[in-house]
């Protein structure tokens, strides 16, 4: 019995020393994660050059959140590589215009985007600038309408719906 209460003693004390060296080895393990934004955008567009240095793509944060007969869109386009700012130029209910100055590095580039699945979506580069375009016209749907535009964080931002 005394040599129970002695082992009994000795794994009290024991056990959390083990558990301590477990957690600090498994802490000491786990990688770091480098810095960075928290998600990267999920679609890219290509970028089809004609002259000068122009970013080999585009990123596009684009969010969807389908409901009965339709859903709405989310999309925010990534300049911050080759452009600071962003201004809204031209919009109607089914077309936007943003443009951004283009970078000293980009401002040679002449180009634009090529995708075939996304062809609502497009960019083009011309006169030192970026024109960020969303065009509904180009989906054969009869019910499509952009509900909000504006900059957020220096980038184009738009929410559209479309619907049956």
């Amino acid at each position: 019995m005394k040599n129970l209460v002695q082992l009994t003693d000795f794994g009290s004390i024991l056990c959390p020393l083990i558990l301590a060296g477990a957690l600090a080895t498994t802490a000491q393990a786990q990688p770091q994660s480098a810095p960075g934004p928290i998600s990267a955008p999920n679609i890219t567009l290509n970028v089809q050059r004609s002259s000068g240095t122009c970013p080999q793509t585009i990123g596009l944060w684009w969010f969807t959140l389908p409901y009965e007969g339709g859903a709405e869109h989310t999309v925010v386009a990534d300049t911050r590589e080759f452009a600071d700012s962003s201004k809204l130029v031209s919009s109607n209910k089914q077309f936007v215009e943003f443009v951004s100055p283009l970078r000293s590095n980009y401002a040679s580039c002449v180009g634009k985007t090529r995708g075939q699945e996304y062809t609502f979506y497009n960019v083009e580069f011309k006169n030192k600038k970026a024109y960020f375009r969303v065009d509904l016209r180009k989906i054969n749907a009869p019910g499509r309408l952009i509900t909000y535009k504006t900059i957020a964080a220096s980038r184009p931002y738009v929410r559209w719906a479309i619907a049956d």
